[in-house]
């Protein structure tokens, strides 16, 4: 048995067993393919002739090798599917057979946002696998140093510990930053901190028929509200020089950067920059939690992206992916390949055994806390956004003609 890796490619040939190979799978995701190596291994012992071929893949480049790859005729037999690219690209995804999996499996043994991969007709379009959720990183040491001793629940709490936290200097320049929003340009997640907000507040930005409503206002107990309006000016304060809670500017680093280093006391990131922060800085002190919520929220909500294995309508071997996707969803190795990359699995009857583990426990709970939205293409979507809170930010436009030229944008696409 032997496992070869082409480094440049990020393709592995092998993991094969006896001789020719009679199934072979090409599959597709965005993790290391020693994640998913002991899986293709045991998956091997029980069914002779099986051969995987893994390529990781470039959130970035995704679409675009997707879709050029079933225009060649090689589409992947197994995807590990974005949830943010699946209103667009639904359409390209084969039903799981109901022997394997139904509407009633997923509603039962996955957290609540694993719906979405649910067709019209109640057919399973993906497995969930694995998400992304947003949630709050924090710097222990300036927490301590502040006397204050945990992470903000609401967003109250965390508007009153920024302003303690951020400390400029002489000149009036930031030098420790409290919390990183209200800029776009040096926010890597800010779009998706935005619309999390959105979420929380009850804006949907596009309903279930597909109709873009960003910024429709809500009557609630015959109060009208415009969720999207609030949710947009308590994000942009947060770089405004004129308001007393200041604690970013444009004239900072990348906020990921700025965490890194030590200069900002909170972070919103996503569970795979877990890693990649310890990684750069052996010797910060962090610790991860739930994003804050507003005030009287019985039921937590972020936002992020689901990922599920899924298989093309173009794939040749699709009896057999679904059959090795079963396999690799089940409760044991779902737990497995979440140990492999530091993430939880999305099942319901794994969760509960994260909660021993001081991060992985927030992990979980950030999992089940996963709303999503129908992003009609995850691209300019951003774009969209980025652009939104750059408007605000310098003052392009008022706050209400910022949303509707937004709104605009969407309609669009």
């Amino acid at each position: 048995m032997v496992i070869a890796v082409l480094v440049v490619t990020g393709i592995v040939p092998g993991l094969k067993v006896g001789g020719e190979s009679g199934v072979s799978l090409a599959v597709w995701g965005f993790d290391n393919e020693s994640a998913l190596r002991d899986l293709v291994l045991k998956y091997a012992e029980a069914h002779q002739n099986f051969d995987v071929r893994y390529s990781k893949k470039d959130r970035a480049n995704f679409e675009s090798d997707f879709l050029n790859a079933i225009a060649r005729g090689e589409a992947p037999d197994i995807v590990v599917f974005p949830s943010d690219y699946l209103n667009k690209h639904k359409d390209k995804l084969s039903a799981a057979p109901t022997i394997l999996f139904t509407e009633r499996e997923i509603s039962q043994q996955y957290i609540e946002a694993a719906s979405v991969f649910l067709g019209a007709k109640n057919e399973v379009l993906g497995v969930p696998f694995y998400a992304e959720p947003l949630m709050l990183f924090i710097n222990n040491d300036i927490f301590t140093k502040n006397f204050i001793a945990s992470p903000p629940k609401t967003w109250d709490e965390f508007l009153n510990d920024a302003a303690k936290f951020t400390k400029k200097d002489s000149s009036g320049n930031i030098a420790i930053s409290g919390a990183a929003l209200g800029r776009a340009e040096n926010i890597e997640n800010a779009p998706l901190i935005l619309t999390t907000l959105f979420l929380q507040s009850g804006e949907k930005i596009i309903n279930n028929l597909g109709e873009v409503v960003l910024n429709e206002p809500l009557n609630i107990g015959g109060v009208t509200l415009h969720p999207a309006e609030s949710s947009l000016q308590f994000i942009t304060d947060f770089a405004n020089p004129k308001k007393n809670s200041q604690s970013w500017s444009g004239a900072l680093p990348e906020a990921k950067d700025a965490f890194i280093n030590g200069e900002l006391a909170m972070y919103f990131g996503k569970i795979s920059e877990h890693n990649e922060i310890k990684n750069k800085n052996v010797h910060l002190s962090f610790s991860a939690a739930l994003l804050p919520q507003l005030a009287d929220t019985t039921r937590p909500i972020t936002g992020g992206v689901m990922f599920a294995l899924a298989v093309p309508k173009a794939s040749k071997a699709q009896q057999q992916a679904w059959q090795f996707i079963q396999f690799l969803s089940s409760a044991e190795n779902s737990a497995s390949y979440a140990d492999k990359t530091g993430n939880v699995s999305t099942r319901r009857d794994v969760l509960p055994v994260y909660q021993k583990e001081s991060t992985r426990s927030v992990f979980a709970n950030s999992v089940l806390a996963l709303k999503l939205w129908p992003d009609p293409d995850p691209m300019r979507t951003d774009q969209i956004f980025r652009t939104l809170i750059e408007d605000m930010a310098v003052g392009r436009f008022t706050l209400r003609d910022s949303l509707e030229k937004a709104k605009a944008r969407l309609q669009e696409i």
